[in-house]
């Protein structure tokens, strides 16, 4: 039995910082978090930093490749901010290496049949915004995110379908300029996180402002923003009417924070109101209006840090638990049913209970839930943010150690092939053991393409 539509996005993604390497090659400028790790660590090791991580600035054509073997439709990257404007001013002259690079990508990409799903921001801020605005603590990188985004749809727009504004930006706000454990390290606790969020909900909607009105008519594409979240559930034994909405509000503290304003009416839940009062910045009635429906799709980010992070917002009664169905039949309720992207889909959860039974015939067929796509994350181990490569998240396994960072697929690469091969058809029968040993299929990859 087929549960997918013939044209569903199965896909894998990527992001710049976590793969690309070639921190300072051909052009490129810091950014937030070439500083903090280079800071964070002792004689700056590469297995420490992201300086080569996946090399996949040099290796493209090797994970076009990997997604070749997989038989994905689509294939999901960030473009780095500070390797196309190394000084963050995108009003100025681009580095015509890096727009090379990516022209050339998207281009081998649309060759394969694969469609390119491209984000615009995904944490690698330019390192010299940050020294001379203080990042997104400052409102003015709101107008610099909206020319960036605009260089980046006039450039590569007549070739990309689906834009990611930004990732998840609810780590950026928290765990960037809240706790500090991610770059820019700033602990500026919860008032700064808050007016970090604020300044990245009117970035995304200037974003997506500057494409409807200039390029949407031409380029016919879709806009969003990538959301994540956990899911909580009550304890057994609990009061339900209650604990019921403590699961509520610890979504909405989450998810909410963001879907709100954007698939909602405009505003922050009035949970949030209640909790945080003059804490929380306010949206005028003119930026509600204009902030709302800003996205043509939902993008969904259903990672381990959500999960992580889940555990620190929940109260008492409360069970975080990786349930994508019932997240997805949440945001169905909650934004009237829109069209869902599972923008990041962890390999190592939804792989190990099963990606068909978990989501696929259960939250599609008998939820209903418009769901168009889902990328497994990702394609390729690289650099895990603040665990630096003590994880490995990817389909296909990355030697490290090796200067030509072999690409080897795990056992969850071929069980996701079988699945994207057979577009679901009765995929929850196959037998998987989801462990991240490499699996004893090889695939031939390319020699790297020469530099520009």
């Amino acid at each position: 039995m087929h549960y997918f539509q013939t044209r569903f996005l199965w896909g894998s993604g990527t992001s710049a910082f976590q793969t690309e390497g070639a921190w300072n090659q051909n052009g490129k400028g810091a950014s937030i978090w070439d500083s903090f790790t280079h800071s964070s660590v002792s004689g700056s090791l590469d297995r420490e930093v992201a300086n080569v991580a996946s090399d996949s600035y040099n290796r493209w054509e090797e994970d076009v490749k990997a997604l070749e073997y997989l038989g994905v439709r689509s294939y999901s990257f960030s473009l780095s901010w500070p390797r196309l404007f190394p000084d963050g001013n995108a009003r100025g002259q681009p580095n015509t290496a890096a727009v090379k690079h990516y022209s050339y990508l998207i281009e081998r990409l649309l060759e394969k049949k694969i469609e390119p799903i491209v984000t615009l921001h995904h944490w690698d801020l330019p390192q010299v915004l940050q020294e001379d605005y203080g990042g997104w603590k400052n409102e003015t990188m709101v107008e610099l995110f909206e020319e960036y985004a605009t260089f980046c749809f006039h450039t590569f727009g007549s070739r990309v379908r689906y834009w990611l504004t930004m990732h998840n930006p609810y780590l950026v706000a928290v765990q960037g300029y809240g706790t500090g454990v991610h770059a820019p390290g700033e602990k500026g606790g919860p008032a700064t996180s808050l007016t970090v969020a604020h300044n990245l909900i009117k970035a995304h909607a200037k974003a997506w402002h500057a494409y409807n009105a200039n390029f949407r008519t031409t380029q016919t594409g879709k806009v969003s923003i990538v959301l994540g979240s956990h899911w909580v559930e009550p304890q057994r034994g609990k009061a339900i009417d209650a604990s019921a909405e403590l699961c509520q509000e610890s979504i909405e503290a989450a998810l909410g924070w963001f879907a709100s304003p954007i698939f909602g009416d405009g505003d922050y839940p009035v949970s949030l109101k209640t909790k945080l009062g003059a804490l929380l910045p306010a949206f005028t009635p003119e930026e509600k209006l204009w902030v709302q429906k800003t996205a043509d799709f939902f993008a969904l980010s259903f990672g381990p840090n959500n999960l992580r992070l889940g555990q620190s917002v929940i109260s008492y009664g409360q069970t975080v638990t990786p349930d994508l169905r019932r997240l997805l039949g949440w945001i169905k309720l909650e934004y009237g049913n829109p069209s869902v992207l599972v923008a990041e889909g962890d390999t190592n959860i939804c792989l190990s209970y099963s990606i068909i039974t978990l989501f696929s015939f259960i939250a599609i067929k008998l939820d209903g839930v418009r769901v168009f796509g889902y990328m497994a994350w990702s394609l390729v181990d690289g650099f895990e943010w603040n665990y630096g490569y003590s994880i490995r998240r990817g389909l296909f396994y990355v030697d490290f150690s090796q200067q030509n960072r072999t690409r080897s697929p795990k056992s969850t690469a071929q069980y996701y092939r079988e699945i994207v091969n057979d577009n679901g058809k009765d995929a929850h029968t196959h037998s998987h053991n989801s462990n991240n040993t490499i699996h004893v299929i090889t695939v031939t990859l390319p020699e790297s393409h020469p530099g520009y």
